[in-house]
């Protein structure tokens, strides 16, 4: 993957232009005669615990993260892991849908010496588990707390989208995960159409297939190693369980330093369906459709009045606080690699 200076620029400037946008819209269609005067009473105290929490949902993945590659063969130091997952979110803010962070990681995760097989592995293995999360948790709260969000057709429409992806997601990697042979004829089929013959040299084809082929053999040797590792294993699913956690604690935290006590369910399922949809809002960073979608998620727990605040202070930690720090690390990690391009 590479990124260009000029993509980078384009990225940033798009993204943060329509979420502000966003932002300023729903403040300006929900504020109040009281909204700044509640704006200027922030209990403080709720921002450096919102602060410890982000900080503590970066780090919980980054040792998740850090167990897979060594899971896998692997070296990597625990601060070179937390480099490289903040820079790839800022490159999942800049790039559509979300798109760029984990190609990003599979690369600076296969330049620590692990073959590309067992670096795709990792994100992919990493992803399994957020989307079987995904899969239990949304569907057992809707039908609990469901009528808290009354979601609208459109919300609802996105969610059952982004579940029918995630299903289909799910049985395509179990059957490559399960039968090699499968995932080497689809390599094959790919490769034989006329249109791909006539635009790559033959001799380019076969070395690319006898490269895809080996690292299909390294992808699934290390799925094998990880489910043999029942420790491992344990591990990885206790980090994704605290992720969440402490992720989803979030809003909470900042709507009780906006003074406002709601019901903690309802909050959870509210931002579960916005991490459902947020991959298919097209906008770099998931952008404009972010701010909207959770405005709208909680307009039925927050008073209106309010929650123009309460969108901007959740996109600041959500979005542009590892937009900033991932941006500053971006620039680190990818000087002297040829990651990123020249105009």
């Amino acid at each position: 993957m590479e990124l260009s200076r000029k993509k980078v620029r384009k990225g940033i400037i798009l993204s943060v232009s329509v979420s502000i946008i966003a932002i300023i819209a729903v403040i300006l269609y929900t504020q109040d005669d009281i909204t700044l005067e509640i704006f200027t009473q922030i209990d403080i105290r709720y921002l450096l615990l919102a602060i410890y929490v982000t900080f503590m949902f970066w780090f919980i993945k980054s040792l998740k993260l850090r167990l897979l590659v060594i899971s896998m063969g692997g070296k990597v130091s625990l601060s070179k892991m937390f480099n490289i997952y903040l820079a790839s979110a800022f490159v999942a803010h800049i790039t559509p849908s979300s798109s760029g962070g984990l190609p990003f990681i599979i690369y600076f995760i296969h330049r620590e010496g692990l073959p590309l097989g067992k670096s795709i592995a990792i994100t992919v293995l990493d992803n399994i588990f957020k989307l079987l999360f995904y899969l239990i948790a949304p569907p057992l709260l809707l039908v609990a707390w469901g009528e808290y969000l009354n979601m609208g057709p459109m919300i609802s429409k996105l969610f059952y989208l982004a579940l029918i992806i995630v299903v289909v997601f799910i049985l395509a990697v179990i059957v490559l995960i399960f039968n090699t042979q499968w995932a080497i004829s689809l390599i094959n089929w790919i490769i034989n159409f006329t249109f791909i013959k006539n635009f790559f040299a033959q001799d380019k084809l076969e070395k690319f297939k006898g490269y895809i082929e080996k690292e299909v053999k390294y992808f699934n040797k290390g799925l094998e190693i990880l489910s043999t590792n029942k420790k491992d294993l344990f591990l990885v699913i206790f980090y994704t369980i605290l992720y969440w956690i402490f992720y989803l604690l979030l809003p909470p935290i900042l709507l009780k330093g906006l003074g406002i006590n709601v019901k903690l369910f309802p909050v959870v399922l509210a931002q579960l369906v916005f991490n459902f949809i947020q991959p298919i809002i097209p906008t770099p960073g998931g952008s404009g459709g972010a701010e909207l979608s959770i405005a709208y998620l909680f307009k039925f727990m927050v008073p209106g009045y309010i929650l123009g605040i309460f969108v901007a202070l959740w996109r600041f930690f959500i979005f542009y606080l590892s937009l900033i720090i991932g941006g500053i690390l971006f620039i680190k990690i990818v000087k002297g690699t040829g990651f990123l391009a020249k105009d």
